[in-house]
């Protein structure tokens, strides 16, 4: 349960926002990573018994699975503060930043945590190598994702400061206001 979380849901959300744009992405991704991390709650729970019956807390893999239900445990709140502020500064803000650092960290960290217990629960080598298969086209994609969603919102940056005095015309009002900086996650009409 805690690989689907890590190698398929997780990785699609994020690769949804970054990639799409239609009306209401915001809630398509929440929804995604809230089902995700409902997955991993129940895979932790199980996880956790597991490893107290059979004496295994002290091993890597249950340490990092505690760590990362932890550091899950912050993603939907600075995922709404990014979002209240950015709605309200028009750009990116410290919260921002760290949604988006701790959701590519926490992501790579259960992937890679999820080879563990493979290794950890002697899972067979067919079983380990069709595991590292798909997590390698996933990371790919992922990587991809991150790269053309960045790519797409630096052409939407705003402009430099040298050219911040330049004003655009609305041709509805003729209102003259500075340009604005759009994140990429779903159009603004």
């Amino acid at each position: 349960m805690a690989s689907l979380a890590f190698v398929i849901l997780f990785p699609f959300g994020a690769i949804s926002i970054r990639l799409l744009s239609f009306p209401g992405l915001i809630w398509f991704h929440a929804v995604i990573q809230v089902l995700a991390y409902l997955l991993y709650i129940s895979a932790f729970g199980i996880g956790i018994y597991f490893a107290t019956q059979i004496r295994y807390l002290n091993k890597t893999h249950p340490i990092i699975g505690i760590v990362l239900f932890a550091l899950l445990f912050f993603q939907p709140i600075l995922g709404f503060l990014h979002h209240r502020f950015f709605k309200t500064h028009n750009r990116r803000t410290f919260w921002s930043y760290a949604h988006i650092w701790l959701g590519r960290i926490v992501i790579v960290l259960g992937i890679v945590n999820g080879g563990l217990g493979l290794k950890l629960a002697n899972n067979t080598k067919s079983g380990k190598i069709a595991y590292a298969v798909v997590a390698a086209v996933v990371g790919v994609v992922y990587l991809v994702a991150i790269f053309v969603g960045e790519r797409r919102r630096a052409r939407n940056a705003p402009p430099s400061y040298d050219k911040s005095l330049q004003m655009s015309v609305s041709s509805r009002s003729g209102e003259v206001s500075p340009p604005r900086h759009r994140e990429w996650y779903g159009k603004r009409n």
